[in-house]
């Protein structure tokens, strides 16, 4: 998992550095170049948003160490390109409030009637406004993102707290079952000694009856010899 999320960071690396330069390069360019530019930018912003999501998931697999390093690293990345976006609609902004100023038949302002004037600067101001309303919108959606994947850090980071607990738990059990096993092991082994020393006392006794019922005398001479009949014990008075 450590090598499927450290090719992630590199690659968001990469887009934030590409994404930075291209912006950068935007007010030297002008016209369709421009415009192609930006539309470019864009498909490549949201390039970057998906590799951010895939990092964020591959989070989750993460032990805490390595949790705590990506998370900051996860930041880094979701502020850059916070910033990112807001330049590049700024950009935006900026290209069609520029492209308004100019008149669709190449007519300057010198040559325009005041009647056409006043005409064109209600038709800029109004697409000013609604650019500009734009640009406020897309700032907002990039707050929101900002605020909803610190709320989705903040839970994953207690979710992997949650799972640390559960880790000390469940070593706790394995601590206690081991000890159970081994007192149950020697306990065993108690019992073992037991029946074997029990074992060695029936074949001690099985033994002596056997010699003596094959040789009464040799039995008699070692004092093996039992009489058959029956003393009653002696009483005390």
């Amino acid at each position: 998992m450590t090598e499927e999320i450290s090719y992630y960071d590199d690659e968001l690396t990469e887009l934030c550095g590409e994404l930075r330069q291209k912006i950068d390069g935007l007010p030297r360019m002008s016209g369709d170049a421009r415009a192609e530019r930006i539309s470019q930018l864009g498909v490549r912003m949201q390039r970057a948003k998906q590799v951010l999501h895939s990092y964020k998931v591959e989070m989750r697999e993460l032990s805490k160490e390595d949790a705590f390093l990506y998370d900051q690293k996860c930041k880094g990345h979701l502020a850059t390109l916070q910033k990112l976006n807001t330049d590049l609609s700024w950009a935006k902004s900026e290209g069609e409030r520029v492209e308004l100023m100019q008149h669709p038949g190449g007519e300057s302002a010198d040559t325009m009637s005041a009647q056409a004037l006043i005409g064109r600067g209600a038709q800029i101001q109004e697409q000013s406004l609604a650019s500009t309303a734009r640009s406020k919108r897309l700032i907002e959606e990039s707050r929101s993102v900002g605020v909803e994947t610190a709320t989705k850090l903040h839970t994953q980071t207690e979710q992997l707290r949650n799972i640390d607990e559960d880790i000390m738990k469940v070593e706790s059990n394995l601590k206690r079952a081991d000890m159970l096993i081994r007192a149950f092991l020697r306990r065993m082994a108690t019992d073992k000694f037991i029946m074997v020393f029990m074992f060695l006392i029936v074949i001690g006794i099985l033994t002596i009856i056997i010699y003596k019922a094959v040789n009464p005398k040799g039995a008699a001479k070692i004092g093996f010899n039992v009489s058959n009949n029956f003393v009653p014990p002696t009483s005390y008075k």
